[in-house]
């Protein structure tokens, strides 16, 4: 009876543990290349190398465990993820408005600790959408042109313990200034 009284609390310390170690990390990407077309049309489409740089997306995660896929309300955003869904078996994208970044990390944050999910956002908003999360970036900005970067926050216990940028796919890169292969 005291070597099962004793198991159990050492259960309980462990479970206790882990809950509190659990690390949570979220993937950041522009969306891929759009299809040329007037402004900012919430409606524009992939181009062909968008549509071959969001399988690229989900070669480069298919080692994770995505438990979801966050986007913008816009088509190009939602079909960059498409690939990833797929690859995962998980039934849709999710929309997330930049109007409240800060509600948002915190929804991802309580809603899937321990997990890892994908965030797809834009040049304007994926430098915010890291800060929001408590993160400091290498750079500001990010520029039109640069779609081949991939961010990835690790966060444990409610705090940044890392953020990881690298390249993926076809190199599309034009901002200099953004370090790769670097931990902050």
């Amino acid at each position: 009876m005291k070597i099962l009284k004793i198991f159990l609390v050492t259960v309980l310390i462990f479970i206790s543990l882990a809950s509190f170690a659990q690390q949570t990390t979220i993937w950041l990407v522009r969306h891929a290349e759009k299809a040329t077309g007037q402004g900012d049309d919430p409606g524009l489409r992939l181009s062909e190398i968008g549509k071959a740089r969001a399988a690229d997306l989900a070669k480069q995660l298919q080692n994770q465990k995505i438990a979801a896929v966050f986007a913008t309300p816009y088509k190009r955003t939602t079909q960059t993820g498409e690939s990833v869904l797929k690859q995962f078996g998980l039934a849709t994208v999710q929309n997330y408005e930049v109007a409240n970044l800060i509600g948002f990390a915190k929804q991802i944050l309580s809603d899937y600790p321990g997990r890892e999910v994908l965030v797809i956002g834009h040049s304007n908003t994926i430098i915010p959408t890291l800060k929001a999360f408590g993160a400091t970036s290498a750079t500001d900005i990010l520029d039109d042109e640069d779609y081949d970067l991939i961010f990835k926050l690790t966060v444990n216990a409610g705090k940044i313990t890392g953020l990881e940028i690298k390249h993926y796919g076809a190199s599309h890169h034009s901002n200099k200034a953004v370090p790769v292969n670097t931990m902050h």
